[in-house]
């Protein structure tokens, strides 16, 4: 095999590699902007759940006093 033969097919692997290369960070970048918007999703979510607990704990408080002052009047 000639040197020039070995230099052609190094840069020719070269080139291949360089293309996986490419393929991959364009896979990484959509599989990352992926993730993140599950993760909005997520916490978008728990805000949620959040917001109704906290509606849920106010709504048991004023039922309990309502309750006691029936009690005490009675």
């Amino acid at each position: 095999m000639a040197d020039q033969d070995f230099r052609e097919r190094v840069l020719e692997s070269l080139l291949r590699i360089e293309n996986k290369v490419e393929s991959l960070n364009t896979r990484v970048s959509t599989l990352e902007r992926d993730v993140g918007w599950i993760k909005g999703k997520l916490e978008g979510s728990q805000e949620g759940s959040s917001k109704i607990l906290t509606v849920v704990t106010v709504c048991t408080a004023v039922g309990a006093a309502i309750i006691a002052l029936v009690a005490l009047l009675t």
